[in-house]
């Protein structure tokens, strides 16, 4: 009976992650509302009930497919935590904004199903479209932590604000990388993250917020 047991959980994993990956493809292609149950059970050749008992709804579905898309990028993608390697500021801000550029545009597709989300507007606010301002809320965070450990004490003290508005610059710069891979060959993302990283870290320590 355990064995059966044990095989019967494998199954259901094996079924749950078949699901996800097959929504995760079809979401980032077609958006919330073209992606559909139907659409799924085709993919995965699954029933509709293995669907719904595995997530509850369409949007629990969803849900469900942001989020693992989302653990799986951040299991692969650098790290902000830590502390500032050596080096000048322009290297180090650099090094970390060509990490993130090439996480992102390899592995785009939480990124890719949230802003669809995001751009969607719609009476009832979907699930996924929540998490997905969780999440981003969860990398700004890091992103500002990791600022915060750059910049001098002195200029957090003067200005609280900043490492969040940094973090939100770095937000903002990777919602534009992503667009622009997503419409164009994107050869050139790395010397335009490079342009933007050298800029940034020369201002900083041109107004003294960086040594």
């Amino acid at each position: 009976m355990p064995r059966k047991t044990d095989r019967r959980h494998r199954q259901g994993d094996e079924s749950r992650r078949a699901i996800l990956e097959a929504t995760l493809e079809i979401a980032a292609r077609n958006g919330y509302d073209g992606t559909t149950v139907a659409a799924v059970t085709e993919a995965t050749g699954l029933p509709a009930s293995s669907i719904y008992w595995h997530f509850g709804s369409k949007d629990g579905l969803l849900a469900a497919t942001l989020d693992f898309s989302y653990r799986e990028w951040r299991a692969l993608a650098p790290t902000w935590a830590g502390s500032v390697e050596t080096g000048s500021v322009a290297e180090e801000v650099e090094t970390r904004f060509q990490r993130a550029a090439v996480s992102l545009t390899t592995s785009p597709e939480f990124w890719s199903l949230g802003l669809l989300l995001t751009l969607q507007q719609r009476v009832k606010e979907p699930a996924a479209r929540r998490l997905y301002a969780e999440v981003r809320h969860e990398t700004e965070t890091a992103i500002m932590e990791w600022w915060v450990q750059v910049l001098r004490p002195e200029a957090v003290t003067e200005d609280p604000r900043l490492p969040r508005r940094l973090a939100r610059f770095h937000m903002m710069l990777m919602d534009g990388l992503f667009m622009h891979v997503r419409s164009t060959s994107g050869r050139d993302v790395k010397r335009v993250v490079s342009l933007a990283a050298r800029g940034l870290a020369e201002h900083l320590v041109r107004t003294g917020a960086a040594a």
